[in-house]
């Protein structure tokens, strides 16, 4: 064979051989094209899938930043209304920590572009509050002062919340707020039901013409009415062996009997009307029959020795005797004159008076005694004897005689009252 033709051979294989070779790198380079387009389609996907998870997590981070400042807040007005008294004071507590925040620039450095708030913007609505601080005004970034406060009392949770560092200092007092408006009025209520009946008042006595006022007992102690209560109080009383004499005009059976014994007395209870703790007046008919230290009437603690107001023949059978006692059986002051006569009618009186604090005695309307006795509280609020002391009290001393025409009065009567009742009863009772 010739060198040409071997030279041709050789050349022509020589070729046939790039050729494959230029195939193999074209769908090399080809396919290493097609894997980068496909790994950077994919690289694209995967990042657009991220920003979409950053975006989420953005969104999270902010509710999460809204639910704890509404968190805070919620808990600061519970806290507050816990204890405040009421709703007004817990409103002026919410208004100072919102002033001690603007004051200390909470509410400056995260509010770019928008007015710095006040007091009035703080307390707006909870919807445009919880808007505000829910965007990036308030994100923990822009305001120093959440996360100075949170790491320097609190501790961070996994998720984001923080738990609750020690108490802080005290804030101070806040300013007073604007008056609030008075309320509507308020509707009518129901009317209640009726009260429990009073006390029957005084009976009107037909017969009895002419009463002084402030007459709240009245016994004529006659034959008729006995120890009957005739001014209309109804303190009836009850007799133990007594009889009935002649009266102070001559008037048969006009005056009841005491024997001069333990045993010979009235007894009379006292519904009230004749606690005359301020202003009294006692006055009777007496007919005394024997000397010595006995009592007309007696206001005398129930089942005790001790005693009440009392009106007596004392220390002799010559003196007109009362003596004050408070409500506590105490004694408060007496008074002594002498002037009574035996087995002659008299008719005698004692009286005091509150406001003036005189007190005085009288015999037949005219006065033989006075003296001053102040402010007194009269036990005058116990039952009364006549006569002589209940067997309780192991007193045994007893009037002897006639009394008639026994009363009480709840004033301190005139010289010329006093007058006009001994002439209205000197004849009997009318």
């Amino acid at each position: 064979m010739s060198s040409e033709k071997l030279l041709g051979q050789r050349y022509s294989g020589s070729r046939r051989d790039r050729s494959q070779v230029s195939v193999v790198l074209v769908l090399s380079v080809g396919l290493a094209t097609v894997v980068c387009v496909v790994v950077i389609l994919e690289l694209n996907r995967s990042n657009s899938e991220l920003n979409k998870v950053n975006s989420e997590l953005n969104k999270v981070n902010s509710e999460l930043t809204s639910l704890k400042i509404d968190f805070a807040s919620l808990k600061a007005k519970l806290e507050a209304e816990k204890s405040a008294g009421s709703l007004e004071t817990a409103f002026r507590e919410r208004l100072a920590v919102v002033e001690t925040r603007i004051q200390d620039g909470v509410y400056v450095s995260g509010w770019e572009g928008n007015p710095k708030p006040n007091a009035l913007t703080d307390v707006a609505s909870a919807s445009q509050k919880n808007d505000t601080e829910g965007n990036d005004a308030l994100s923990e970034a822009n305001h120093p002062r959440y996360r100075q406060k949170r790491s320097a009392n609190s501790l961070t949770l996994p998720v984001g919340g923080c738990a609750q560092g020690p108490v802080g200092r005290d804030g101070r007092d806040g300013r007073d707020g604007l008056p609030g408006r008075d309320g509507a009025p308020g509707v009518s209520g129901e009317t209640g039901p009726a009260g429990p009946p009073g006390p029957p008042g005084p009976a009107v006595n037909s017969s009895l013409t002419n009463p002084l006022p402030g007459l709240v007992g009245y016994w004529p102690l006659n034959e008729e009415h006995g120890a009957r209560d005739v001014s209309g109080y109804g303190n009836d009383g009850v007799t133990f062996s007594t009889g009935v004499a002649v009266g102070p005009g001559g008037e048969t059976g006009g005056a009841m009997y005491f024997h001069g014994a333990p045993g010979s007395r009235v007894e009379f209870p006292n519904n009230g009307a004749l606690d005359a703790r301020s202003y009294i007046t006692l006055q009777a008919w007496i007919y005394p029959q024997e000397t010595g230290n006995v009592p007309i009437f007696n206001y005398q603690p129930a089942g005790s020795a001790d005693h009440g107001v009392h009106f007596w023949i004392h220390p002799t059978g010559n003196d007109l005797y009362i003596r004050w006692t408070d409500r506590n059986s105490q004694n408060r002051g007496r008074l002594t004159r002498p002037g009574i006569t035996q087995n002659e009618w008299q008719f005698v009186t004692a009286t005091y008076h509150r406001t003036s604090g005189i007190q005085k005695l009288y015999r037949n309307a005219i006065e033989i005694g006075s003296a001053a006795l102040g402010a007194v509280d009269l036990g005058t609020q116990f039952p009364v004897a006549m006569g002589a002391r209940p067997a309780f009290t192991g007193d045994t001393r007893a009037y002897k005689g006639r009394i008639a025409h026994m009363q009480v009065y709840n004033i301190a009567l005139t010289q010329a009252q006093i007058q006009e009742a001994m002439d209205r009863t000197r004849s009997g009772y009318k």
